[in-house]
């Protein structure tokens, strides 16, 4: 029974809704759906008509573009809006620095008039500083607080070295110690002054000459230390030429010739006045100094050294000399005198080759020293190819007599002029592929 009642219900609302939309139905809606579609064909046609119309492409373009400038400008009025909000914020702040910049000028105000009456003389002085600063930044300077605590800091840390140095100059000048301080600077001034109207010739006078004393004392000490080193090579020659006085090869006679090189004429002009004035240690004495030319040479050979870019080229004795040898020929009783370098053009082999063994000779001399207990060994390879046996058996003989033990290797050829005065000969021959030494056997290979 309630399942039929609510049924009942249900058909009665579906009946009032059928009514109220049969209420609300146009029945002329198809005949004006007709018209419509007439109406909207003649739309569409005069839509299209716009379309290829310039006129109507014009305007549309003109829209667009309009809508482009709208929106810019729209979005730059919220831009300035924006900025406007920034600026009065800023103006405020500004406003707030501005009342305080005016509270602290006056407190800056009232310490700089407590400060310029306890310190007047320094009045003068700022204002300079403070006009030339201001006109290097091309505007007033504005101090904070900040900036006048480190001001502040750079005073007294400026005012503590001011009063280092004034108790360095006191020292020195033996004024009493207790000036210094602020309150001396005009002091100072004065002195300074002094120094430099009346002091400053004497302090480049003293100055001058205690330069001329130490250049004197490391030119001289430099110069007799190069003259030292060549009196004794000079020696150390004579020795070896002495020697080779005594040992003729063939017809000649070998000496070492050691010269002056004409460009360094000012070292020798400089060591020989170091002689005449030997007992003085300074090359700018009175009686040196009074030579014009001395003193000349003297500052000309400093500038060489103290220009040149190879130290050693002034350092190393040797550099100032030339070398040579001189050959001394006799045939029967004429006698001719040439020096090596002049010779070697025209010289035979032997001629050529015996100069290199009276050098090898004499390093070997000069390094094993007959005054000094040594094993005197050398080792000579390819011995005397090009010299004749009347040569090689002078070369021998002369090691021989200086007490030489000399390993000499030499071709077979030169065996037979070697051998008679050497003590053991090891000869080497090749077998197959090895080579094999035999001692003893110089006189059969």
């Amino acid at each position: 029974y309630e399942k039929e009642i609510q049924d009942k219900k249900q058909l009665v609302t579906l009946i009032d809704n059928v009514e109220w939309k049969a209420g609300q139905y146009n029945f002329n809606s198809a005949k004006e759906i007709s018209e419509e579609k007439r109406t909207l064909g003649k739309l569409v046609n005069q839509i299209e008509e716009l379309k290829n119309s310039p006129e109507m492409l014009a305007a549309a373009k003109e829209y667009e573009l309009a809508k482009d400038n709208y929106d810019k400008a729209y979005e730059e009025d919220i831009g300035l809006a924006q900025k406007i909000g920034s600026v009065k914020t800023a103006v405020q702040n500004t406003k707030s620095k501005v009342s305080e910049h005016i509270e602290q000028t006056g407190k800056i105000e009232i310490e700089y008039r407590e400060l310029s009456e306890k310190h007047p003389e320094l009045v003068d002085e700022m204002k300079e500083e403070y006009e030339r600063a201001s006109k290097q930044r091309n505007t007033f300077i504005i101090i904070s607080n900040k900036h006048l605590q480190n001001l502040t800091n750079d005073v007294e840390n400026t005012k503590r070295k001011m009063e280092d140095k004034q108790r360095e100059y006191n020292l020195l000048s033996e004024i009493e110690a207790s000036n210094y301080g602020v309150e001396f600077i005009s002091f100072y001034r004065d002195r300074y002054r002094d120094v430099a109207n009346v002091k400053i010739d004497e302090a480049k006078n003293k100055v001058e000459k205690q330069s001329e004393k130490l250049r004197d004392v490391f030119l001289h000490d430099f110069v007799a230390e190069l003259n030292e080193k060549i009196i004794s090579a000079k020696e150390e020659i004579a020795v070896i030429n002495a020697e080779l006085k005594c040992i003729p090869f063939g017809r000649d006679i070998y000496q070492f010739k050691m010269e002056e090189k004409s460009d360094r004429e000012v070292f020798f002009t400089i060591c020989k006045n170091l002689e005449l004035y030997s007992d003085s240690p300074d090359l700018f004495t009175e009686r040196t100094v009074s030579d014009e030319k001395l003193a000349d040479d003297v500052k000309s050979f400093l500038n060489k050294i103290l220009d040149t870019e190879q130290e050693e080229d002034y350092s190393d004795y040797r550099n100032y000399f030339t070398y040579d040898m001189t050959i001394r020929s006799h045939i029967g009783d004429e006698e001719s005198e040439m020096d090596l370098s002049k010779k070697q053009g025209s010289a035979s082999g032997g001629e050529k080759q015996t100069p290199y063994f009276i050098v090898l000779a004499a390093s070997l001399m000069q390094f094993y020293p007959k005054d000094v207990c040594c094993a005197r060994i050398a080792f000579i390879d390819e011995a005397f190819s090009a010299l004749s046996k009347e040569r090689i058996e002078q070369m021998v003989k002369f090691l021989e007599d200086n007490n030489f033990q000399v390993f000499y290797a030499a071709p077979p050829e030169k065996i037979n002029s070697i051998g008679q005065h050497i003590d053991n000969t090891v000869s080497l021959y090749t077998q197959g592929k090895y080579t094999k030494p035999v001692e003893g056997a110089w006189h059969s290979r």
